[in-house]
């Protein structure tokens, strides 16, 4: 009895591993690795996609083409680019979305509702908010990192660990934080420059969200603050001024601990930031070798970028926007006292309290330079 259950059991597995349901060959699909989302001029939005073209024989042969349709919704313009291109496009591949600084103010969710709920996109794409250009001029715009723009733009922001000056937001962190009360979101904004007389798409920064809504801005150091308060820098540069030098500190690691004590009324935030660092550069005179001079600019560095930390914090505060997730931290220590606060809490944090100390740590600096003046 128990072969006769057994038998067909096994023969009905064997039957489902022979083929994949939904195989599809590669010439018949539209490859789709990239998307801007622009207002459209007839209907409601504009999409841009970056295609895939794989040709050639016993050498693959990548190339990519762009091409634009309006739709009244995003998915009305997804089908809609079957009219162009005569096939459905492929969504499995897309690596960015880029949205326009104009959609993006009047409300975001509606564009990201699609790259969310669709089953062939990625959770995991990177989504953009294009600054001073339609997100569609920065898809036409030429690249000096290669041929497929929308995989070049990854794999930037995928190495911005060694910058810290860009956040590394993908579609499943917006979507959380947008149904987040506890956090203002951020994501990654892109521009044209000239360079060598090239206009081609280059980072600037970051866009501050409150709820659905872009409202401002963060230029590339306010950005790095940002990211040292949310202990998101691993690597990175920190230049430090003094009167003798101009010093470029290479982070090598940095460890920002957050405390929550609520007072009364207030809620006050006790930051400590550690930074360990090596000079990697020097431009003027700084004798690493005497310890009043090193200590002396350890102590500058740390005021300078106390400084940068401050500045951010307070134009997060104008804005009342918690770029910080500091409304989190709250959340995870008392959340009796959020729940007291959640429905007003963007005037709250526009009135925390923050005691910041940071402290710089420069490894091996005296033996480094030793050796430097040896070879002189």
């Amino acid at each position: 009895m128990r072969k006769l259950i057994i038998l067909p059991c096994l023969l009905l597995i064997l039957l489902m591993l022979t083929s994949c349901w939904n195989y599809r060959e590669v010439n018949e699909m539209a490859i789709v690795i990239g998307a801007a989302i622009d207002k459209g001029k007839t209907e409601k939005y504009m999409l841009t996609v970056e295609l895939l073209d794989v040709s050639g024989g016993q050498e693959t042969k990548l190339s990519t083409r762009i091409l634009s349709v309006e739709g009244e919704t995003v998915f009305d313009a997804v089908r809609r680019f079957i009219l162009l291109e005569g096939k459905r496009g492929y969504w499995g591949h897309i690596r960015i979305l880029i949205i326009s600084e104009e959609i993006a103010r009047d409300d975001i969710t509606g564009v990201l509702n699609f790259f969310r709920q669709d089953a062939e996109t990625r959770g995991d794409l990177y989504v953009i908010v294009s600054k001073g250009y339609s997100a569609r001029e920065i898809f036409n715009a030429g690249t000096l990192l290669g041929d497929v723009l929308s995989e070049s733009l990854a794999e930037s922001l995928e190495n911005s660990i060694f910058l810290a000056e860009i956040p590394e937001t993908r579609l499943y962190t917006i979507s959380q934080d947008l149904k987040s009360n506890k956090t203002a979101p951020v994501l990654p904004a892109i521009t044209l420059e000239t360079i060598d007389d090239n206009t081609v798409p280059v980072f600037c920064g970051s866009a501050v969200f409150r709820k659905n809504r872009m409202i401002d801005y963060l230029d590339k150091e306010e950005t790095k603050a940002m990211l040292f308060l949310k202990n998101e820098v691993k690597e990175g540069v920190l230049d430090v001024k003094t009167d003798t030098a101009r010093i470029s500190l290479e982070i090598k690691g940095n460890n920002t601990k957050i405390k929550v004590k609520p007072a009364g009324n207030q809620i006050i935030f006790d930051i400590t930031v550690e930074t360990r660092t090596v000079v990697d550069e020097v431009i003027g005179s700084a004798e690493f070798s005497e310890l009043a001079v090193l200590n002396e600019i350890k102590r500058i560095s740390e005021v300078q970028l106390k400084e940068k930390l401050w500045n951010i914090i307070e134009k997060a505060r104008q804005l009342r926007a918690d770029i910080f997730r500091f409304g989190q931290k709250l959340y995870e220590n008392d959340p009796r006292k959020w729940n007291e606060i959640a429905d007003d809490y963007d005037t709250v944090f526009a009135n925390i309290q923050v005691n910041l100390n940071v402290k710089i740590e420069i490894l091996n600096t005296s033996v480094i330079y030793k050796h430097l003046n040896e070879g002189e």
